[in-house]
């Protein structure tokens, strides 16, 4: 053996030992430590508060001097609108402008999103809109805590949810969505619990989860289809009919809400949403296949269509064909199903048409799963250029470099591998669920 190879196996067992020891301890179990003979679980729990600090210190430096949420404020004043009965004017630009300034004190971006989801910001409409963001605030950090403690009793086994809520709050998206007060979080928990009633064989039960997912419905839609064509027999039809009963509540909720001509006001915002000014779309920030296309092919409009429709058709038929491979029984036993439903969010993301940084929160998910695989393995197993590839999506320096120099669309290459590494663990994993 060369000294160059003996010194680099050298340094891959000091420091492999070093990672797998915190993650064990990270997830709480493992040995005690061999140096002290005993558990170093009050260090992890100070760990813990040291990412709560870390967290206040960071809000009362940046947010407080605005507390308002860089997107709140059309969220609010989008529900209170509805509050006040004007409804039916909600995809007014004009309208949505004259509330913002009453209300929010300034004219931003639009209300874009459905319109059942005003129904969510409703209660906290009704306050003034600095203690109305202080609770929605509040109401993400459950959010993410929330899917945080089922994941990790459902598909983390021994590790610590708490640890996990507070390494979420260390993901730049994360921190981007509850700084903006927007509602990626909320759609983290919803496809978390279709994910583990799914697993469960709750198929009906996952779709009503899964159809909350609709409030994004450019990432909701992506990933009903990959799960409506990959999953068959009587659990597709569980699934789409769970799907179908939220989905007609929440269409009913809409002309409750702002009665029968919302849906064409709101596709034609949505159509002419780019002639807006403050329209908030920037293809350059998404971290998709449509960001990658935009900077690859800048200005050449039918080249970044043809490499968004490739790229999605690709992952689409990858994650129908994992989909298939996998075996389910009557308890949904199924070979890699983790994974591959993990795989399956990630394209999500990716073929999504429109996509926000902290969008990018939803990616906590798969990463949790992926890196439990990876700690799961002996050390001389691991799977080191995904280990980098998890670390990398994770240093908040690489999101605010490229966020900085509109360049955040070339996540979606890391994003991509990490599909691709999802799907092959899927195919040669085995899962007992």
């Amino acid at each position: 053996m060369t000294g160059i190879a003996a010194a680099r196996k050298w340094v891959y067992e000091r420091l492999g030992w070093r990672f797998r020891f915190a993650f064990d301890r990270l997830r709480g179990v493992g040995p005690a430590n061999p140096i002290h003979g005993r558990s170093k679980s009050p260090i992890f729990a100070i760990l813990f508060c040291a990412f709560l600090a870390a967290f206040a210190g960071f809000l009362a430096e940046r947010w407080l001097p605005l507390l308002s949420g860089s997107d709140f404020p059309d969220f609010y004043c989008a529900a209170r609108m509805v509050s006040q009965g004007r409804g039916h004017q909600l995809y007014d630009p004009a309208v949505q402008r004259q509330f913002q300034a009453r209300y929010a004190g300034r004219v931003g971006t639009l209300y874009i999103h459905p319109p059942f989801e005003a129904l969510l910001y409703l209660p906290v409409s009704l306050l003034p809109l600095r203690l109305a963001y202080l609770l929605w605030l509040l109401g993400d950090l459950c959010f993410l805590a929330l899917a945080m403690n089922r994941l990790a009793k459902e598909s983390l086994p021994g590790w610590d949810w708490r640890l996990l809520t507070g390494a979420g709050l260390m993901f730049v998206p994360t921190l981007l969505c509850l700084q903006q007060g927007q509602d990626s979080l909320f759609l983290l928990l919803s496809i978390t619990l279709a994910f583990s009633h799914l697993r469960r064989n709750r198929a009906f039960t996952a779709g009503c989860w899964l159809g909350l997912a609709l409030c994004k419905f450019q990432i909701g839609l992506p990933l009903i289809l990959v799960l409506a064509l990959g999953i068959r027999g009587k659990l597709r039809r569980a699934l789409l009919g769970g799907l179908g009963v939220v989905a007609f509540a929440l269409a009913a909720i809409s002309v409750a809400l702002c009665g029968w001509n919302v849906f064409g006001a709101y596709v034609s915002l949505l159509i002419h949403l780019p002639a807006q000014s403050f329209a908030g779309v920037f293809p350059a920030v998404m971290a998709n296949f449509r960001g990658l296309g935009w900077l690859l092919f800048r200005g050449n409009s039918a080249a970044m269509l043809v490499t968004d429709i490739s790229l999605s058709a690709l992952t689409l038929a990858a994650s129908v064909v994992a989909w298939r491979r996998i075996r389910m029984s009557e308890n949904l036993a199924a070979e890699g199903f983790d994974r591959v439903f993990a795989a399956s969010v990630v394209f999500a993301v990716l073929a999504s048409y429109h996509l926000n940084p902290h969008d990018l929160s939803l990616l906590w998910l798969p990463l949790a799963l992926l890196s439990r695989k990876i700690m799961g393995e002996a050390r001389e197993k691991w799977d080191w250029p995904v280990m980098a590839l998890l670390i990398a999506l994770f240093l908040p320096p690489v999101h605010l470099w490229a966020l900085d120099r509109r360049l955040y669309g070339w996540l979606a290459i890391p994003i991509l591998l990490i599909f691709w590494a999802m799907l092959r663990l899927g195919w040669r994993g085995r899962e007992s669920i």
